[in-house]
């Protein structure tokens, strides 16, 4: 695949009006609605649920290490010993805000 962006772009043109798949080239069913074929949906389809998990995982983690540290799992910002909420006041206020909307 051409790095240049103008070629990629006339390329996946060029395929889409053969009626072939923009991605890999191949033919597509003609039955199919999607420009995309089978395959290349099926690759896609895989690494969004794993890239998901992945992001998932490390969003779990950093909010835990910061709630065992009493620090607000949102910002990071280090939390008074008597502040009794989970999350600080600053990010407390976007949430409010945010779901007054």
């Amino acid at each position: 695949m051409p790095a240049n962006m103008s070629d990629r772009k006339k390329i996946y043109l060029e395929r889409k009006k053969k009626g072939l798949c923009p991605r890999c080239g191949n033919k597509r069913k003609k039955s199919s609605k999607y420009i995309i074929c089978d395959d290349c949906r099926e690759f896609y389809r895989n690494y969004s649920n794993s890239r998901s998990e992945e992001i998932n995982e490390t969003r779990r983690s950093v909010y835990e290490i910061r709630k065992e540290n009493h620090q607000c799992p949102r910002c990071g910002k280090k939390l008074g010993k008597r502040y009794k909420n989970l999350i600080c006041p600053v990010c407390l206020e976007k949430q409010y805000a945010y779901n007054k909307r």
